[in-house]
C-alpha cells in the first residue's frame, strides 16, 4: 500500500524552505520525493510530529540494551549486539532528515534503513550457510554503503527509492520462508515465528497508517503532536524490537566461533 501512495503523493514545491529559514541553503540541492501531511515549520524542526515521534527507536535500543543486561537474557558476541546500535542510528538518521525535509537527509534516512535491512538479511544469509560469521560485517556495511549510494543517483533521476525497501523487506520474509522449508526438510522442528510474524503484523499496522497520511486520506497539516507517518515510526521502532526477540532463538549460531 505505502508505495503506490507515495507514487500518488503531492509533490513539494521548488523550493518549500523560504529564505531565512533553517536549511534553506541545504534545501537547494534537491528534496525528498515525498510530501508528508504535516506542514512545514520555519524552525530548526521542520516536522515537528515526523522529528520526535522518531525517539521511539531510540527507546527501542535501549530496552535491547536493558534487557542484554539481564543475567538470563545477555546478548552473546556476535552481530546481535549490534541491533540496539543500528536501532539508534535509524532514529537519529530519520530525525535529522523530518528535521530538515532536504533531499541530502532524506538519503541519509535511508541509510539508516538500510543498516537494519541488510543486518536482518546478513543474519539470515549465515543462517542459511551462504556466508560465513566472519564474513557477515564486510557484507553488512559494504551493501549499506553501496545500496545508499545508489539510491543517492536514485533519487535525482526520480526512482521511487522507497520501493528499494520494501523489495529488501520481501527479501527477509523469503528468506524466512526457506529457513523453514530447510528445517522440515531436514526432520527438524522449525524455529518458532510468533516474533517474526508478529513484527510482519505491527510493521503492516505501520505501513498503512504511513500510507493513510502520504495519500491526504487521513490528514490534518496543523496537528504537530500526531500525524500518520509519526505512528508508522512508533509502530516500525515496535516491528523492529520484535524481530530482535525472533533472531535472539539463535545465538548459538550467530555467535563468534
Amino acid at each position: 500500500m505505502l508505495t503506490p501512495s507515495l507514487l500518488a503523493a503531492p509533490r513539494l514545491p521548488a523550493n518549500p524552505i523560504p529564505e531565512g529559514c533553517p536549511w534553506h541553503e541545504l534545501s537547494k540541492y534537491g528534496l525528498p520525493n515525498v510530501n508528508w501531511c504535516e506542514d512545514f515549520v520555519c524552525s530548526w524542526i521542520n516536522e515537528p510530529a515526523n522529528t520526535w515521534s522518531n525517539l521511539a527507536y531510540l527507546l527501542a535500543a535501549l530496552w535491547i540494551v536493558l534487557v542484554a543486561a539481564k543475567p538470563d537474557g545477555g546478548l552473546p558476541r556476535g552481530p546481535l549486539r549490534w541491533f540496539a546500535p543500528v536501532l539508534a542510528t535509524m532514529g537519529l538518521c530519520s530525525g535529522i532528515y523530518h528535521a530538515s525535509n532536504v533531499q541530502v537527509t532524506q538519503v541519509l534516512d535511508f541509510f539508516g534503513m538500510y543498516l537494519f535491512c541488510f543486518l536482518l538479511l546478513s543474519v539470515n544469509a549465515v543462517r542459511l550457510r551462504v556466508l560465513s560469521l566472519a564474513r557477515l560485517p564486510l557484507w553488512f556495511i559494504a551493501l549499506t554503503l553501496l545500496t545508499t549510494a545508489g539510491t543517492a543517483v536514485a533519487v535525482r533521476l526520480g526512482f521511487p527509492i522507497q520501493s528499494i525497501v520494501a523489495v529488501l523487506t520481501l527479501a527477509l520474509v523469503l528468506s524466512e520462508l526457506k529457513l523453514r522449508r530447510q528445517s522440515q526438510a531436514a526432520g527438524q522442528t522449525p524455529a518458532p515465528l510468533r516474533y517474526f510474524l508478529s513484527s510482519l503484523a505491527v510493521l503492516t499496522l505501520a505501513a498503512i497508517s504511513s500510507g493513510l497520511d502520504v495519500s491526504r486520506t487521513l490528514c490534518d497539516p496543523q496537528n504537530h503532536f500526531l500525524q500518520g507517518h509519526a505512528v508508522w515510526h512508533v509502530l516500525s521502532a515496535l516491528s523492529l524490537l520484535f524481530a530482535f526477540y525472533h533472531f535472539r532463538q539463535f545465538r548459538p549460531v550467530l555467535q563468534a566461533r
